[in-house]
């Protein structure tokens, strides 16, 4: 599962407008503890806010845990690699009965300076006063500028449009974040009302998010880290090289998995953790000469080097993998993978894989598949982490009674399939079809001999409700949903 929420850690409202009595600002105000964040522009509404310098306005401060995503990342959760994670900011449009501003800009800033949350509640008249505020960072400290201090420069901030006001966040940080997972010290974000929209006329009253203490648990701001975590083991699709095909989908990666005591274990004393593998024809094991293949450089050998799976940046124990392709029409090929020659050669381990031809049609089909879930339950606690095997067949599959006697039935690979989660009271979409290179992929389900998979967070699941989980498929060009859903239940967590 390529996609982990962190929730903000801190979060206030921070504001120059009037209290009740047109008289006196609200500079000190602090609204720390409120579950809305607010951020809006007032012009005029006393002969002190005329001006547009003197503008009544507010803006939000946000903070989320990057020592948690750095620590992550160490732990091999997250890729390693930089640039392979996408970071996406959300916040969630909070309905209220106040006006609504349309068409306008909120700009993003990282701040410069640590600041300090605090306990305020009251959003209507500025009464509870506190650290952090409009002047203050935190006690005794105020801002370098008045009204939230941000860096400026490459890369530190971004615009958010929006066209009917009722819009939610969901903007690529990944700079942001970047920067802060480098060196530069994470305060946090400043949302805030464009300058120019500031310097003008209109009043825009009032643009609400959720805040980290709403109630509503989907609706609180998360940092969402979005990566492509598919593993594609051809061993249960081979194809045999063809000039119909591109030579990127003419290679095949096969996969060897050391399980040991139910453990993923590197094998002892391989020299740099590799392997050699070699293929060879046969009906029930290999026999005669090892065949040629084409390795990952194109060349002709009869062997290529394995070694152990590199995933984004991360070296996965136990998990060993080699890239071949083949020209070799044999109805069933062995893969042997094993160290040094002759009397000292070690045989490691021998599977073997049916190579597929690459078909042609004079006519476009249409296929209909049929999906299930094979080892789903029926609840999960919190947190648990489920492999789920996902089990697809031809809709048309028409087996007569010796088929069914004798075969077992194959499921079918679908290379590039999604799936989504949502709650299922409210169809509220918790996880979406992670779909494109634009989006990592991130939802993407991996593949083995035994068929499509994929590993369930449940961590970002809100305990006591019922989901649902559907399928797309990339079939001739589009995106197809599937029409079957798969429902389950997060437990309620022990108190």
């Amino acid at each position: 599962m390529g996609i982990k929420k962190y929730h903000a850690t801190k979060d206030n409202t921070i504001t120059n407008a009037f209290e009740n009595n047109l008289t006196t600002r609200g500079t000190g105000s602090n609204m720390g503890a409120a579950d809305i964040l607010e951020a809006f522009v007032i012009q005029g509404q006393t002969s002190a806010s005329i001006t547009a310098a003197n503008a009544e306005q507010s803006r939000i401060i946000i903070q989320f845990p990057i020592s948690s995503i750095q620590s992550d990342i160490s732990a091999g959760v997250l890729p390693a690699n930089s640039g392979s994670i996408k970071f996406h900011l959300n916040l969630y449009n909070a309905p209220h009965g106040n006006t609504t501003p349309e068409d306008f800009t909120l700009d993003l800033f990282m701040l410069s300076q640590s600041w300090t949350e605090g306990r305020g509640l009251n959003m209507d008249n500025y009464s509870d006063l506190g650290v952090s505020n409009w002047i203050s960072a935190s006690s005794g400290v105020s801002w370098t500028s008045t009204g939230g201090s941000y860096l400026t420069g490459p890369n530190t901030s971004a615009s958010l449009d929006f066209q009917t006001g009722l819009e939610n966040i969901s903007v690529d940080v990944s700079e942001q974040v970047y920067k802060w997972l480098d060196s530069t010290d994470n305060n946090g974000f400043l949302i805030k009302f464009s300058d120019a929209e500031v310097s003008g006329s209109d009043s825009l009253y009032t643009k609400m998010f959720f805040g980290r203490t709403s109630e509503f648990f989907f609706y609180q701001p998360t940092i969402e880290a979005q990566w492509d975590s598919t593993r594609k083991d051809n061993r249960g699709n081979f194809v045999i090289s063809s000039s119909l095909a591109p030579a990127a989908d003419n290679l095949n990666t096969l996969y060897l998995y050391n399980v040991v005591r139910g453990q993923l274990t590197n094998i002892p004393n391989l020299s740099n953790n590799k392997l050699i593998v070699e293929v060879f024809s046969g009906s029930t094991s290999p026999v005669g000469s090892a065949l040629n293949i084409i390795n990952s450089s194109g060349q002709s050998v009869t062997a290529v080097t394995g070694g152990l799976l590199v995933e984004n940046g991360n070296t996965i124990t136990g998990v060993y993998t080699a890239s071949v392709a083949s020209t070799s029409s044999l109805e069933t090929v062995f893969d042997v993978w094993h160290t040094g020659s002759g009397v000292s050669r070690v045989e490691f381990y021998t599977g073997s894989y049916e190579p597929e031809v690459v078909d042609t049609s004079d006519l476009l089909y249409e296929t209909t598949y049929l999906t299930t879930i094979t080892n789903l339950d029926d609840t999960y606690a919190r947190g648990q982490k489920p492999r789920l095997r996902v089990f697809v067949r031809d809709k048309n599959w028409s087996p007569n009674i010796y088929t069914v006697a004798n075969s077992t039935v194959e499921t079918t690979t679908i290379d590039n399939a999604y799936y989504k989660v949502f709650r299922s009271i409210d169809n509220l979409e918790i996880i979406p079809f992670g779909t494109g290179s634009s989006n990592n992929n991130f939802t993407r389900l991996s593949y083995d001999i035994s068929g499509n998979y994929f590993e369930l967070d449940t961590s970002c699941l809100e305990a006591g409700y019922s989901y649902g989980i559907q399928f797309a498929y990339y079939l001739q060009g589009e995106y197809r949903q599937q029409p079957e859903v798969f429902k389950f239940k997060i437990e309620e967590e022990d108190v």
